[in-house]
């Protein structure tokens, strides 16, 4: 499947679940069963549940990294890095192993920050993290990664030793909280596997299974690219 001159891969690989708690036990066993050294995590409520149990399910060495913030300040009830750390770190103010978008910096500061840290994982730039968890909007954005269609604009990339850029700072105005700092596609795609987590988004899946739209409509689609895609889907009302 070629649209946009992108070749969609057809190893995508979708579970789906009818209760929250086989949907976490699931996911948390194909977590541990990648062994990951490095994960990047997604913001908002949808993997709540799937933090409060990973914390404990992993080696104390292991290194996390946010996917993308919200611009403000870590303490803002918005903050993801503030319900990360609430759920993965509920115990410790020690966090040497968590990396983050300092939103205590000015946006240009905070993105070279947060290249410098993304430069020191193992095996970068051909690869990037072991995990990357994301999540997908119904516009079909993820990470902060929005729809052309919908007003939002990447504003500032950080370029690192390559061409591509893999963090940068985009702005959606549909959003209460308009600035956004993310790692981009690139960064994405160089993991070695990507887990996407839903909740109640079955028409998600449908567009995943059969695109009716272009990535610059539904971002998301960019994800078929990866070789290492899984899809853990929990819908309450099936």
């Amino acid at each position: 499947m070629d649209l946009n001159g992108l070749i969609y891969t057809s190893s995508m690989k979708t579970k789906n679940f009818s209760t929250e708690q086989a949907w976490i036990d699931s996911t948390i066993s194909f977590i541990k069963s990648l062994k990951p050294h490095s994960i990047a995590l997604s913001g908002g409520s949808t993997p709540v549940p799937i933090y409060q149990a990973l914390g404990d399910n992993l080696p104390k060495e292991t290194q996390f990294y946010q996917v993308d913030e919200r611009y403000v300040p870590s303490d803002n009830p918005n903050s993801n890095y503030g319900m990360i750390k609430k759920n993965i770190f509920p115990h410790t103010n020690n966090l040497q192993n968590f990396h983050y978008f300092d939103t205590a910096l000015p946006i240009d500061k905070a993105l070279k920050k947060y290249t410098n840290e993304l430069t020191n994982l193992k095996g970068f730039p051909s690869t990037t993290f072991d995990l990357c968890i994301l999540g997908i909007g119904l516009d079909g954005h993820t990470a902060s990664l929005f729809p052309v269609s919908s007003g939002a604009q990447n504003v500032q990339p950080v370029k690192s030793t390559t061409p591509e850029h893999y963090v940068e700072h985009t702005i959606n105005k549909e959003f209460a909280i308009k600035d956004r700092l993310t790692i981009t596609f690139p960064t994405i795609l160089k993991s070695k596997n990507i887990l996407v987590l839903l909740k109640n988004k079955p028409t998600i899946i449908q567009e995943l299974q059969k695109p009716s739209k272009t990535t610059k409509q539904f971002p998301a689609l960019t994800l078929l690219n990866h070789p290492n895609l899984s899809i853990h889907s929990f819908d309450e009302n099936r």
